[in-house]
C-alpha cells in the first residue's frame, strides 16, 4: 500500500491510498470550516456526554453529482474536498467536524461541560460517484481495510484519543447527506457507555472467541479459513450481519495478508447479499468495532451491518420504545433472516 499526504491547511490532512505509487495533479479545493466551538455537555440522568458542534448545521446536504465534494477535480471552478484529478481511497479531515483536536475551552454552565476534543475523518471508497461497497473489487476493499488500519494506528498515537469508530451510513433513509460512496471515522476523547459495556463483555467473557467452531450452521452466511460472516442470534436489526476474523484482535491493523483477503471477500459478499434481498440498495449502518485504549489484547475486532428494511416496502423505524428505553423490538427472527440472505427464502413485501 502506498500513502500520499497533502497538507490542506487549517489542521486538515488529506491522505490518498493506492496499491502502487501514483502521481496526482493537485488543486486548491474547498476552504476550511472552524469546529473550535465543539464541546460536550453532561446528561445528569443518563450519565453520558452529549456532543455539540454548530459547524455541522451548515454541512453539505444532498448536492447533485456535479457539485459533489468527494468527486475528483479537473479545474478550479468546481472545488471539492479531495482536490486531485484521480484517487483510489482518500481519508481526510471532515470540514464539518463534530469534534476538533483544537477545540476551545467549553462554555461554563450549571451542568458539567468539557471540550469536544477529537477528530472526524471522511473515507471516500472510490472516485466513482456511483460505486458502492458491494460493487467495489476485492482488491479495493482490501486496500480500504489497510487504509483504515493505518489511520487508526496513527490517530491512536494521540494521547487525547481513547477510541475510534470507523463507520458508514448508507442510504437516504439513514440520513445520508452525500450519495458518493464513503464512510467516516470518529475518534473520541471519551468512551461512550455502550462501547464500554461491549468492551467489558469481551474482556470478561470473550463471547466471540471460538464462535467459528460453535455457531449453528443456520446462522452462517460465509466461512473461510480465517473469517466468518453470520447473522447473530442476538440481532437487533432485520438482516443484521456480522463479519469478523476468527482470531481475536484489537483492530484491522493487526490482520495478516490472508485475513485481509478473506475479510474483504466477506465484506463484499455481505453488502451484496443485503442489496440482493429486495433487488435494491439496502440502507444500513456499518460499524468497524475496534478496541478502545485500555482493552488491548482483550477484544475481538468485528464489523456489524445494521440494515433498516424488514420488507420490500417496510422500513425498520427506531421509534418510542427503542429510542426511550434502549429495548429493541425484533420483527424478523435472525434465523429466518439468515435463510433469506442465503437465498433460501424470499423476503417479505
Amino acid at each position: 500500500m502506498d500513502k500520499y499526504v497533502i497538507d490542506r491547511g487549517g489542521n486538515r490532512d488529506l491522505a490518498l491510498y493506492s496499491h502502487a505509487p501514483k502521481s496526482y495533479k493537485e488543486f486548491d479545493g474547498l476552504p476550511p470550516v472552524s469546529s473550535s466551538d465543539a464541546h460536550m455537555r453532561w446528561h445528569p440522568l443518563r450519565r453520558e456526554w452529549i456532543g455539540h458542534a454548530s459547524a455541522r448545521q451548515g454541512r453539505t446536504f444532498l448536492p447533485n453529482q456535479a457539485d459533489c465534494p468527494l468527486c475528483v477535480m479537473t479545474h478550479n471552478d468546481k472545488p471539492s474536498d479531495i482536490p486531485v484529478d484521480d484517487y483510489e481511497i482518500a481519508i481526510f479531515t471532515n470540514r464539518f467536524s463534530a469534534l476538533s483536536l483544537g477545540a476551545e475551552t467549553p462554555p461554563e454552565m450549571e451542568i458539567d461541560t468539557t471540550s469536544g476534543i477529537g477528530c472526524c475523518d471522511v473515507i471516500s471508497y472510490s472516485a466513482d460517484h456511483n460505486a458502492s461497497l458491494a460493487s467495489l473489487s476485492i482488491e479495493r476493499i482490501a486496500l480500504l481495510i489497510e487504509a483504515i488500519g493505518e489511520r487508526i494506528t496513527t490517530i491512536y498515537q494521540n494521547d487525547d484519543i481513547i477510541w475510534s469508530l470507523p463507520f458508514e451510513n448508507r442510504g437516504r433513509e439513514i440520513g445520508v447527506t452525500l450519495d458518493h460512496p464513503h464512510g467516516q471515522i470518529y475518534s473520541l476523547s471519551v468512551l461512550p457507555n455502550a462501547v464500554k459495556t461491549q468492551a467489558d463483555a469481551m474482556a470478561e467473557d470473550a463471547p466471540l472467541t471460538g464462535l467459528s467452531e460453535t455457531i449453528d450452521d443456520e446462522l452462517v452466511l460465509d466461512r473461510a479459513d480465517s473469517a466468518l460472516a453470520y447473522v447473530p442470534r442476538w440481532a437487533r436489526y432485520p438482516f443484521e450481519t456480522w463479519v469478523m476474523p476468527n482470531r481475536a484482535m484489537d483492530g484491522p491493523h493487526q490482520l495478516t495478508a490472508k485475513e485481509i483477503k478473506d475479510l474483504a471477500h466477506m465484506i463484499k459478499a455481505a453488502a451484496s447479499r443485503l442489496d440482493g434481498v429486495f433487488d435494491a440498495p439496502m440502507p444500513y449502518t456499518l460499524a468497524w468495532q475496534i478496541a478502545p485504549k485500555g482493552y488491548e489484547g482483550k477484544f475481538h475486532f468485528h464489523l456489524t451491518f445494521q440494515p433498516l428494511k424488514r420488507g420490500r416496502n417496510k422500513q425498520k423505524y427506531l421509534a418510542s420504545v427503542e429510542q426511550i428505553s434502549g429495548l429493541f423490538l425484533v420483527d424478523l427472527p435472525p434465523e429466518r433472516a439468515a435463510r433469506i440472505l442465503r437465498g433460501e427464502e424470499a423476503g417479505d413485501e
